[in-house]
């Protein structure tokens, strides 16, 4: 019967090959859009995708589970798919996300829908029809600074539009980006988030032109409104002279509103992709200089049923090497840096083998240099790794990737993986963040051997969002798990008023001064490793909720009960850790540790408690205390401390039993 269903697919292939080579008047192959794969389906020029049933995943969720949590899913039931995922973490409280992805309903294409998560990924709101209605997809989604989401997205007739809202996805607006000549694919949108730029708020949204003016060609469009209004589109890729086309935009703006565009080029097709393109503008979209090659010899993974090329990973799915980017607009000792992110078959410049692997690419100085491209997965060769995406944290500058890898299962099998630095770039750890290991099949119904062709993720002031396409359930959904990566800047200053309802989470290594206002039904919270200095007209009115402390940077925000108002101290300054005669042992694993480490009774269960963290020279570094249901262990992050020998005490809230260990703490 296997055979069978081998010989079965095979002819399928051939089938779907021939047809290609016999249609090329009538079927654009550059062209990776869904719903046009799915209307070249319906008529009969190339096949659907299969309905053959998908193989069981395996669940691995407690296989040494790292930082994340169990897997959430987005949204399911029914007949509904969901694929192809881009997700924003709201700027102003990084408990709030945006995810929109492609959706479909039975046989109908949605398009972008909107799904809002508004405590931390656990749990969502929304539907599966297209944000402001139906449309063709490719999300690209957003959240200013001044509250506004948009979703980027290809409109009716393969144009390009953007849905708005400015109530959190109660009800959305459409506005039209360009309505130009061609067949307008493979779009990215990003909003100027810097608290320093000129051009703070500015929309930017770019595609490629298939058979309009710009043919085979990236164009940009910028907005000024909010969205409403968009200008005039520009060919930004003309000057690298792709011997084929451009395609795989990605856009995003630096501290001082840089926009920054960066590309796969292809000097051949079909083929993979061979290079990147990037261009820059330095006057908010206005114009562009010349774009450049920044690197011209790499070996993509662009591969669909039928193509006269082999498949460089062997799973059964679509796939590409566009460029991902993101950019340090922090404050920080990185601020400024650019990191691109692609998934090359070998080194490099090189381009040989079977490995598949993600790698990056650096500019300290705005794109004029970049350096070698250095391995983000930290597996040894061999593997397969392909669709990063890449976020750089607004706040404290880390860096997180995530990518599908079947490092530990090979085969057809993939996971979803997140990769994360806290040094720019410079050294990577990674872990499986997804609880199953699957085997990607194209989505049934539609064409192409279409999976989504991309994963999301987003951070902001320490929480960040992974989010990927599985189909553990035998249905193409969407999941996450989000998780927390501690780091901070050196020092902060905050003048953003804290609005009603909204949540304003910060920490700083050394100090955090403040001069603004936390308004009756607000929510701040402040932490820094020196002090938190309340200055000029700061206020905390009633009906807020406030606090400031004194402790390192731990990623963790625990607020008072609502109305209660604290002023920053320094509370217990110079205490040192009194040996309790009366203490049980503390379970501390692993230890030594390089940061995260799991603490547990052994002999019973954790609830309510209170940790505290003391270092031998310098006393108390650490209190917190946590309410949690019947865990067995609890995870720190002392990733920020010194190295060297801490101890740790842990104290029941219900009987005051008082647990202690040490832990030492190197790199």
């Amino acid at each position: 019967m296997k055979d069978a269903n081998k010989i079965g697919a095979l002819l399928i292939c051939l089938l779907f090959s021939v047809t290609l080579l016999g249609q090329e008047d009538r079927i654009d192959t550059k062209i990776d859009n869904w719903r046009y794969w799915k209307e070249k389906a319906e008529l009969g020029i190339i096949p659907f995708n299969p309905d053959d049933p998908t193989k069981p995943a395996t669940y691995v969720g407690d296989q040494n589970r790292m930082m994340d949590g169990p897997d959430v899913l987005l949204i399911g039931g029914g007949t509904t798919t969901q694929s192809e995922n881009s997700v924003f973490v709201d700027p102003n409280n990084n408990q709030t996300a945006l995810v929109s992805n492609n959706s479909t309903l039975g046989s109908s294409v949605q398009g972008t829908n909107a799904l809002f998560s508004f405590d931390g990924g656990a749990t969502w709101t929304g539907g599966t029809g297209g944000a402001g209605g139906n449309n063709s997809g490719d999300p690209a989604a957003a959240i200013s600074l001044g509250g506004t989401s948009y979703i980027g997205h290809i409109a009716p007739g393969f144009k390009q539009g953007v849905s708005i809202s400015n109530d959190n996805g109660a009800t959305w607006s459409v506005s039209s980006v360009s309505a130009a000549a061609g067949f307008l694919d493979k779009n990215h949108l990003w909003v100027d988030n810097s608290s320093v730029s000129a051009f703070q708020g500015n929309v930017y949204s770019s595609w490629t032109n298939f058979g309009g003016a710009a043919n085979n060609q990236i164009e940009i469009s910028r907005s000024t409104n909010n969205g409403t209004t968009w200008s005039a589109p520009l060919n930004i890729s003309a000057g690298v002279a792709a011997g084929s086309h451009n395609q795989g935009v990605n856009i995003q703006t630096g501290p001082n509103g840089e926009v920054y565009a960066v590309w796969a080029i292809y000097d051949s097709w079909p083929a993979r992709e061979n290079a990147i393109g990037f261009a820059v503008s330095n006057d908010g979209g206005v114009t562009y200089g010349a774009p450049t090659r920044i690197h011209n010899n790499i070996q993509g993974v662009r591969w669909q049923p039928g193509f006269p090329i082999a498949n460089p990973h062997g799973k059964n799915m679509r796939s590409n090497s566009f460029p991902g980017m993101a950019v340090d607009i922090s404050g920080g000792p990185n601020n400024g840096n650019i990191y691109v992110v692609w998934a090359n078959v070998g080194i490099p410049g090189i381009n040989t083998g079977t490995d598949v692997s993600i790698y990056m690419m650096t500019s300290t100085d705005g794109g004029v240099t970049w350096s070698t491209p250095v391995k983000v997965n930290t597996d040894p060769a061999g593997n397969v790794q392909y669709f990063p995406w890449i976020t750089c944290d607004p706040v404290n500058g880390n860096l997180s990737v995530i990518f599908y890898d079947d490092r530990n299962v090979g085969g057809t099998d993939v996971e979803a993986w997140v990769a994360d630095s806290t040094d720019g770039g410079l050294t990577w750890s990674d872990f499986r963040v997804s609880d199953v290991s699957f085997t990607p099949a194209p989505i049934p119904g539609l064409a192409g051997g279409y999976m989504g062709d991309y994963l999301g993720i987003s951070a902001n002031s320490g929480n960040v969002y992974p989010v990927w396409t599985d189909n553990r359930t035998g249905t193409v959904l969407t999941y996450t798990s989000p998780y927390t990566l501690a780091g901070c800047v050196n020092n902060l200053v905050i003048t953003t008023d804290v609005l009603s309802g909204s949540v304003d989470n910060q920490e700083a290594l050394n100090t955090i001064t403040a001069s603004n206002t936390v308004f009756s039904g607000g929510q701040a919270v402040y932490h820094a490793g020196d002090e938190v200095l309340l200055v000029d007209d700061f206020d905390a009115l009633n009906g807020s909720v406030f606090r400031a402390y004194i402790e390192a940077c731990t990623g963790v925000f625990t607020p008072l009960t609502d109305g209660e108002i604290t002023r920053a101290t320094k509370p217990r300054l110079n205490e040192y850790y009194k040996e309790d005669t009366g203490a049980k042992v503390l379970n501390i694993h692993p230890n030594p540790t390089h940061g995260m480490f799991n603490i547990g009774l052994g002999d019973g269960e954790l609830n309510a408690f209170e940790v505290e963290i003391y270092s031998v020279s310098r006393g108390l570094m650490y209190s917190n205390a946590f309410q949690q249901e019947g865990i067995d262990t609890f995870q720190i992050d002392i990733s920020n401390f010194p190295d060297g020998v801490y101890i740790v005490k842990l104290i029941t809230s219900d009987s005051q039993q008082v647990y202690t260990g040490k832990i030492i703490k190197n790199r």
